[in-house]
């Protein structure tokens, strides 16, 4: 089924055979060692992809034999049985190298979820490996979306087109990189890319900045210098965030799009332009000009060409692709984190309203704060991943009231915060808290919030 060759290292002759059948019916290449001696005789003899490691051998300590196996084949995944679970145990073998752990006795089907998780990962490593060696230009783009596939084989026939091109979508999701690769994919790649935050410019100066200025053209215009739009000319312009401009400015935006001319502030000399228009928003552009807010003609000249960006929630299937893809981006110097099932699952699961930006803020933390370490669940910024408004909340206090009864407060909302960001489960929640579940149970009965159980 998967023709992968796996190693399993089990001194049980019953449990051995039971898994070794078991492993068998469902398409792995099994081969079974009874010991720690016929396991590294296995290794000599082949690789394997996998190893189901004992922790207990009749011959050798089960995780002396695992790192033996991971030293010599370095690329295999293991996966450790234990019949006594202890924490001491799970840091050891996840220092040697081992993905994950199971405690004996175990139903076969939750073996092979952990088989099947495992073959996911190794699964990111190869397709990461495959990123990093290829070019950049390719490597920029992670994704086996095919919502994000359509966009960018849209892309891929439009940048060599003269059309303008708008992309729309949410704050985060890589407009301003599907902007580049649309300038270098186009026959203007030679000339200049110049970016422009609409957003970022405040109104009195956007038309100054966008269009040039003529010296004394107001107050403290000491000398003439050209806007963005001739700096552009044999290039791409970028308006990114184009929803904002005000509407004296999009009118003149929309005489430079008709007749590709333009005068600068204060100016009665027009210039020619040669330039190709790449614009972005994360607003409903349609409904702006229903309220008044954005000319029509202006959005039938931006809008030749419209792409929508998928959220990253709608492209569930790259999260863990781009994870692998920050995790190298983000490792110093070699010190690359390793992300435990637990803490995968929970960045799966998370909303992600900052989008791909966030999860790479996300991982670039926790490269910053752990490197060269496992990550779990319990290492991960989740509740201001979960929750952007939180810091804002807590402010709300009524000037005047005791320091007892404010701190008492505080820590309520706090805890409800966290409890919503863990789904409601106590045991997550306390754990993010840092404390027992008995001691949040305790505080949740005080402040009244505690379901009889």
């Amino acid at each position: 089924m998967k023709d992968v060759r796996l190693l399993l290292v089990e001194d049980d002759p019953l449990l051995g055979e039971s898994l070794h059948e078991a492993l068998s019916k469902k398409g792995y290449q099994t081969r079974l060692a009874a010991s720690g001696a016929e396991a590294l005789s296995a290794c000599s003899d082949e690789s394997f992809d996998l190893v189901l490691q004992d922790v207990r051998l009749p011959d050798a300590d089960g995780l002396d034999v695992l790192g033996h196996i991971l030293t010599k084949q370095p690329r295999c995944q293991a996966l450790v049985m234990t019949g006594q679970a202890t924490v001491e145990m799970a840091v050891r073998a996840m220092k040697l190298g081992a993905f994950d752990f199971i405690t004996k006795p175990f139903p076969v089907d939750v073996l092979m979820l952990k088989l099947e998780r495992l073959l996911e990962y190794r699964s990111l490593e190869k397709q990461l490996a495959l990123l990093t060696g290829s070019s950049a230009a390719c490597a920029r783009f992670v994704t086996r979306s095919p919502a994000m596939r359509s966009v960018l084989d849209t892309i891929a026939i439009a940048a060599a087109s003269e059309a303008s091109i708008l992309l729309c979508g949410e704050s985060g999701t890589g407009k301003e990189l599907l902007a580049e690769t649309i300038h270098s994919g186009s026959r203007r790649a030679d000339g200049p890319l110049v970016k422009v935050n609409c957003a970022a410019i405040p109104e009195t100066l956007i038309e100054a900045e966008l269009f040039g200025v003529e010296k004394g053209a107001y107050t403290g215009a000491d000398r003439s210098r050209p806007g963005y739009l001739e700096a552009a000319c044999g290039g791409t312009l970028f308006l990114d965030e184009v929803g904002e401009l005000s509407l004296p400015v999009q009118a003149k935006l929309l005489r430079v799009l008709e007749e590709r001319i333009s005068t600068r502030v204060g100016g009665v000399t027009p210039r020619n332009l040669d330039f190709r228009l790449v614009c972005a928003t994360n607003r409903d552009l349609r409904g702006m000009i229903a309220s008044g807010l954005f000319r029509e003609d202006l959005f039938y000249r931006l809008n030749v060409i419209c792409l929508t960006v998928p959220p990253l929630r709608e492209r569930c299937e790259d999260i863990p692709l781009l994870i692998a893809h920050f995790i190298d981006c983000h490792a110093r110097e070699a010190q690359r984190i390793t992300l435990a099932p637990d803490a995968l699952d929970a960045l799966r699961r998370l909303p992600y309203p900052g989008n791909v930006r966030e999860l790479s803020n996300i991982i670039e933390h926790l490269s910053l704060l752990y490197p060269d370490q496992t990550i779990h669940e319990r290492h991960l910024p989740i509740i201001s991943a979960a929750d952007p408004h939180l810091g804002t909340q807590f402010e709300k206090f009524t000037i005047g009231m005791p320091l007892k009864t404010a701190t008492a407060e505080f820590e309520r909302r706090y805890i409800d915060t966290v409890l919503n960001a863990a789904g409601g489960q106590k045991g997550r929640a306390a754990t993010i808290l840092g404390i027992s579940r008995k001691a949040l149970w305790e505080r949740l009965r005080e402040q009244g919030t505690q379901d009889e159980e």
